[in-house]
């Protein structure tokens, strides 16, 4: 009785594997989409593409919690039927770390290289000014009028 319960338990914590494993694919479509998105500046498509990555990570956290509640403290690594599935959830999730960090480094070097045009560009005062009362003065930001559509 005690091992048909100990077998359903392992086949069920095997399908959760492999429901990631699956979600994880989509998942890294997504996030290839999403990079597209950025990289052609498609801002009305990055929108839904976000809200799709989203509501596909907050599946794999109900899914990932499932697991852990399954698997108890049992080493999954070391469990011959599990270790396999086991092996490609994690080649995916680090697939996926490295597909955001990727992503981010973009957006932070783009960043800091519009950041540096806007700052030569338009000069802004980095001085805080105070009124006679004693409140911070906030400048108002000048106007840019490009002749060029990026």
């Amino acid at each position: 009785m005690y091992e048909e319960q100990k077998i359903e338990a392992k086949q069920e914590l095997i399908a959760v594997m492999q429901e990631e494993n699956t979600l994880l694919d989509v998942i890294l479509e997504q996030q290839s989409v999403l990079h597209d998105c950025v990289a052609k500046k498609d801002w009305a498509h990055l929108e839904d593409a976000m809200n799709n990555l989203q509501a596909l990570s907050d599946k794999f956290v109900e899914l990932e919690d499932a697991r852990t509640a399954l698997s108890g403290d049992a080493s999954l690594a070391s469990d011959a039927d599990c270790a396999p599935v086991l092996s490609e959830v994690r080649g995916k999730l680090q697939k996926s770390k490295i597909e955001n960090h990727a992503l981010n480094e973009y957006i932070k070097t783009t960043r800091k290289f519009l950041q540096g045009v806007f700052d030569s560009v338009v000069p802004q005062r980095r001085n805080t000014l105070y009124s006679r009362t004693g409140e911070i003065v906030r400048p108002e930001l000048s106007g840019v009028t490009l002749d060029r559509v990026f």
